[in-house]
């Protein structure tokens, strides 16, 4: 049980730090309602999920791996995640939505935060880190990675659910705050896809 509970505090841990999924939930939750909002999040948990179960099969290869591809892991994650904040910047919203429509399929916030963790080198460091200080998956422990990788992805999808309702809940604005704030969510997300770009090519370099 404690086990599991580690692996809980891993993922809601892993959820924390600003960074594209946070500006993907908010924007997607205040444009599109809380169920977009809660699809990126849970998009973004089952790719921690993910690291996850592969850190704690193979910690040390995957380890490796990452450090010797980490600039091309940069520059790609980069490219996916400027389309999608490229895609944000150039979405107009539309006055009100039609009865029956809700803008973006759910899956494709889904789909659209799972690449971009899933190619973000640095959700796979983040994952990697939490899992060995808090030592999930180390020696003494009984549980194994089928039931230790789900409880960090239930664990990180709790804590953006959490702020889904909250974004939900106490955040009211009209179509053109919305707007301006779909514009700069998009610009923020490609500032940070320049910079992951930037480091990518930097390490790729040398």
């Amino acid at each position: 049980m404690v086990e599991i509970l580690k692996a809980l505090l891993v993922g809601l841990i892993a959820g924390i730090p600003v960074g594209p999924i946070l500006v993907m939930v908010a924007q997607r939750t205040l444009c599109h309602g809380r169920r977009a909002g809660a699809m990126v999040g849970l998009g973004a948990a089952t790719g921690d999920m993910l690291y996850a179960a592969v850190g704690l099969l193979t910690l040390s290869l995957v380890e490796r791996f990452v450090e010797d591809h980490r600039g091309l892991f940069m520059l790609l994650g980069g490219v996916l995640i400027a389309l999608v904040g490229i895609g944000m910047l150039r979405r107009e919203l539309p006055v009100a939505l039609p009865p029956g429509r809700k803008g973006l399929s759910a899956w494709t916030c889904y789909l659209q935060a799972l690449g971009s963790t899933l190619s973000n080198p640095a959700a796979l460091a983040l994952i990697l880190g939490l899992l060995g200080v808090l030592g999930v998956g180390g020696e003494g422990f009984d549980a194994p990675a089928v039931l230790l990788a789900p409880a960090v992805g239930a664990g990180e999808a709790l804590y953006w659910l959490a702020v889904v309702y909250l974004l939900g809940r106490f955040l009211r604005l009209d179509t053109r705050t919305l707007g301006i704030l779909s514009r700069v969510a998009g610009a923020l997300v490609c500032v940070f896809a320049l910079v992951l770009m930037a480091r990518g090519i930097v390490l790729t370099i040398k």
